[in-house]
């Protein structure tokens, strides 16, 4: 009768043990991809202005397919909080505004939270932590908007003068607000293609989802 106790407690620590390595291999793997994708998708703001004062959109649209197939595999806190946090720490590697790393630490586990109310099933719950995890995206750019002519310099070693004044036009201060809603349109379009690309594994979650 003294040993039950001590065999379930023997079977449950490599359970454990076997859970939390298959999370921080899932964490590692989707960061990576979600981060080549974004540095990838990111470079299209290097052919011309425009598509660098577009990047708000298109970026979030694009990186939600790897984020929304992340999202089917987490079951419990932490895991969209740590690959927040792992891509902050990749912001500052790169040479991005040290904004966008704090956005990630602050947003990633708020984003964390939106989708554990939800039991990381609900799909609205789900959609609101991407845009939530999506702002962060706003710190690659807010340099033009609060350290505008440090920005524009940077700027400058890569691109030439009429470069620089097409991005000057482009990114007129009511543009940061506008960013904002554009980073909130693209990550729920992204979402809903991430969703349809993946609508296997969106069913079963719907399929596993208590009733409300």
């Amino acid at each position: 009768m003294t040993e039950q106790p001590i065999n379930d407690a023997a079977q449950a620590t490599p359970a454990k043990t076997t859970s939390l390595t298959r999370d921080l291999i899932t964490v590692g793997v989707f960061t990576a991809l979600y981060f080549v994708v974004m540095a990838v998708v990111g470079q299209l703001g290097a052919l011309i202005p425009i598509t660098q004062a577009l990047g708000p959109f298109y970026i979030p649209l694009i990186c939600g397919i790897p984020f929304m197939l992340f999202l089917t595999r987490v079951h419990r806190f932490g895991l969209i909080t740590a690959m927040g946090w792992i891509i902050g720490l990749l912001f500052i590697a790169t040479g991005m505004s040290v904004i966008a790393t704090i956005l990630a630490l602050v947003l990633a586990p708020a984003a964390d939270l939106i989708a554990k109310l939800g039991g990381y099933k609900k799909w609205l719950t789900l959609v609101g932590a991407y845009v939530v995890f999506s702002l962060m995206d706003i710190g690659m750019v807010a340099p033009l908007f609060f350290q505008r002519q440090a920005m524009l310099d940077k700027m400058s070693a890569r691109h030439d003068s009429a470069w620089i004044a097409q991005i000057a036009q482009l990114t007129p201060p009511w543009m940061f607000p506008v960013m904002l809603v554009m980073i909130v349109v693209g990550a729920t379009i992204g979402a809903y293609i991430g969703r349809g690309i993946f609508r296997k594994h969106y069913a079963y979650l719907a399929a596993t989802t208590p009733a409300s």
